[in-house]
């Protein structure tokens, strides 16, 4: 069984994993049309060049908007924003440990807007503990693959959206001899 020191992954790490991910999937479909029309404004008429170009500087940017909403806001990419301890037990389950937020210096605090509670009581955001999610076990059989990147080490989900567990490489503990 291999474990890892407790870590955080940002939301722009999981992005940039995300696009890595979804770009050999799925971008060639997003390419195709801007192709056609470079094609045919070079053989046939100057028009579809502009063409290509509106797709590709507004088409296209309103699209990869979509998917922001689409993967980060979704259940399984709280993965990768809380941090965890993960207990990997390859053939059998991938077990994350969710672990409070380490507090931070007061160097790096800011006076937050407060929130308002029940009866009257004022209670800042800085001062509220969010809840810590209960551990969560993905049994093996849900890992389609691994794929290593430089920073990562990325387990690749079964789910119907494109879902991964990203792991920093420099989060593992060293093999005891």
């Amino acid at each position: 069984m291999t474990r890892t020191r407790p870590f955080t992954t940002r939301s722009g790490d999981y992005l940039s994993v995300l696009l890595s991910l979804w770009l050999p999937r799925y971008g060639w479909t997003v390419f195709i049309p801007i192709v056609i029309c470079l094609v045919i404004g070079a053989i046939y008429d100057e028009r579809f060049l502009l063409i290509a170009l509106m797709l590709l500087f507004i088409v296209i940017p309103m699209l990869s908007s979509f998917l922001y909403p689409y993967y980060m806001l979704t259940p399984e990419a709280r993965r990768a924003v809380h941090r965890k301890e993960v207990e990997i037990a390859e053939g059998s389950h991938i077990r994350l440990i969710y672990l409070p937020d380490e507090e931070k210096s007061d160097s790096h605090k800011r006076e937050l807007l407060p929130l308002e509670r029940d009866e009257g009581q004022v209670e800042s955001i800085r001062e509220h503990k969010w809840p810590v999610p209960q551990p969560e076990e993905i049994p093996w059989s849900d890992v389609v693959r691994v794929k290593y990147t430089p920073r990562f080490r990325v387990y690749i989900l079964k789910a119907p959206r494109l879902t991964f567990l990203l792991i920093p490489h420099e989060s593992f503990l060293p093999m005891k001899e």
